[in-house]
């Protein structure tokens, strides 16, 4: 197989780069408008679907979030009666966020949220390739200039 050049390399790099924020994109679009929910809002009830009734703490740790940005996206929750906040069992000092009937039925008919596959797709890859791909996005993020810029979500303004 002959080698590509790097003109190729680049152009196919920069395909995939828009394919990714294309389909990010797109996904956000069809939540908001089908749902009513933002990307990251359906995220946290999909995690909290998966893993049941559980502290704002272990939430974001699932999200791979600071809790301070988990906060706003459960308060709209709950304010949509998708999310119930209520005493932990095993500690009634803590409390606990659980999703309501109306968000399981909301669940049922969603899709996967876009970051959690992308979140899945890394966790699979081999460590020297996370370390990679690690290292040539921060050289494209020093590029463009946007290394203090704040972005937990794609296309969200939680």
């Amino acid at each position: 197989m002959e080698p590509v050049d790097q003109q190729q390399l680049i152009q196919e790099c920069m395909q995939s780069l828009r394919r990714i924020v294309k389909a990010l994109e797109h996904y956000s679009q069809v939540v908001e408008k089908r749902f009513g929910l933002t990307g990251p809002q359906l995220w946290a009830l999909w995690e909290l679907g998966r893993s049941g009734p559980c502290a704002l703490k272990a939430l974001a740790e699932q999200m791979k979030l600071d809790s301070s940005t988990v906060v706003g996206i459960i308060d709209r929750l709950v304010a949509k009666g998708l999310v119930v906040r209520g005493p932990d069992p095993l500690d009634r000092r803590r409390i606990s966020l659980a999703p309501t009937d109306k968000a399981r039925e909301l669940l049922a008919a969603a899709p996967h949220p876009a970051q959690g596959h992308l979140l899945a797709g890394l966790e699979g890859m081999e460590r020297g390739r996370v370390e990679a791909l690690h290292e040539a996005l921060g050289t494209l993020v020093a590029v463009l200039e946007a290394e203090s810029l704040e972005a937990p979500f794609f296309f969200a303004k939680e």
